[in-house]
């Protein structure tokens, strides 16, 4: 039987960075979904720049809209427009996105197949035995990036560590390019309200870190009715979890590493998930090729390449707790130029979190 230099189970934005940087460097990938591509998926499709930036190819042929400016509402009604000279993020249909990843990866030289589930994981001294209902498959490595309910963390991993949100999002037909991305405060206690413009629609969703918000239909169409108005017609509603906790994971598997939903690298403030999930990907492959190498251990590698990651998850861990408490803290900060101007940077560019906390503390001394 092949013995794949690694097996990836998931072939979204996490699976597919891992799998494209492995196979562009020659070695054997075996990279299993149960979906069949274009797949709906539950997302709102902004990519930030610096997620556009860690990806080893242009999407550009899949961008709907290049978005420079944005405004944030808070829950006594007040805006505040911000504005860029550069673009802050990109909004791209989840759906080709992942199409578009997927036959990208292919072409570098990764193996495709659909599989109808995982029923064992065997994680030996040099390889590891992945069993479907299918087939059976080894591989010297594996990879679970299979999202947030992901088969290979509960089969590997005791997972006290992982915590999930949830979202739900509609889309309403409309003329979006003259439209804001909003982020709204109001309706929900613990996260946010979103609007999302994508050229020829506008995506709209609710996002709680709160389990008793129950976010459902009815409640974002309501939203929908007081934003838009009565004449609003929303359609392909879905709701997601997103999984979180990369910060507090403990690593300990030699040859089974967890990206993306799968190992908790969603951002708990933003809900930003793709971002963590291409840097877990392509660092679980750097590690990977690592030991392949002989340069390094590939676990003592994952955990040095995804630190400065899962700090920063941390640190957004702890200022998502302290402004859903009390967002008009955050609101405070937003109206001072330099604050905005670091926060901004953070979220498009990808600023270390510590530096703005600092700022933030220098600057609000009796508010941080």
């Amino acid at each position: 039987m092949k013995v794949w230099d690694a097996i990836i189970i998931g072939a979204g934005p996490a699976g597919c960075a891992c799998a494209y940087d492995l196979a562009s460097a020659g070695k054997s990938v075996l990279l299993l979904d149960k979906a069949e591509f274009p797949r709906i998926k539950a997302c709102a499709g902004g990519l930030t720049m610096k997620t556009v930036r860690a990806l080893c190819y242009s999407i550009e042929p899949v961008v709907r809209q290049s978005i420079d400016r944005m405004v944030l509402e808070e829950r006594d009604s007040s805006r505040i427009p911000v504005k860029s000279r550069k673009t802050i993020c990109v909004m791209t249909e989840r759906s080709e996105l992942d199409a578009f990843c997927l036959a990208k990866t292919i072409e570098a030289g990764a193996v495709f197949q659909r599989i109808q589930g995982i029923t064992g994981i065997d994680e030996r001294a040099d390889e590891v035995v992945v069993t479907t209902q299918d087939t059976v498959s080894r591989g010297r490595f594996l990879v679970g990036a299979d999202g947030v309910n992901s088969q290979v963390r509960r089969m590997t991993s005791d997972s006290p560590w992982f915590r999930k949100a949830f979202a739900i999002e509609a889309n309403i037909p409309r003329h979006a390019l003259d439209e804001d991305l909003v982020f709204d405060f109001a309706p929900v206690a613990s996260g946010y309200g979103w609007v999302f413009p994508k050229r020829d629609h506008v995506n709209v969703g609710l996002y709680s870190l709160d389990a008793d918000e129950k976010l459902n239909r009815t409640r974002l169409s309501t939203y929908i009715a007081n934003r838009f108005g009565n004449s609003a017609r929303p359609a392909n509603f879905i709701g997601q979890h997103a999984g979180f906790g990369a910060a507090q994971h403990h690593i300990d598997r030699d040859r089974v590493f967890l990206a993306g939903d799968a190992g908790g690298f969603v951002d708990m403030l933003t809900g930003e998930g793709i971002y963590g999930a291409v840097i877990s990907g392509q660092s679980a492959a750097a590690a990977i090729l690592s030991d392949l190498n002989q340069k390094a251990l590939a676990k003592e590698s994952f955990v040095r390449l995804t630190e400065n990651l899962r700090q920063n998850l941390g640190i957004a861990e702890r200022i998502a707790t302290s402004f859903y408490a009390n967002p008009q803290r955050g609101f405070r900060a937003m109206k001072m130029p330099l604050l905005r101007s670091a926060i901004l940077k953070g979220y498009a560019d990808g600023l270390n979190l510590s530096v703005l906390v600092k700022t933030a503390r220098r600057l609000l001394p009796d508010r941080a």
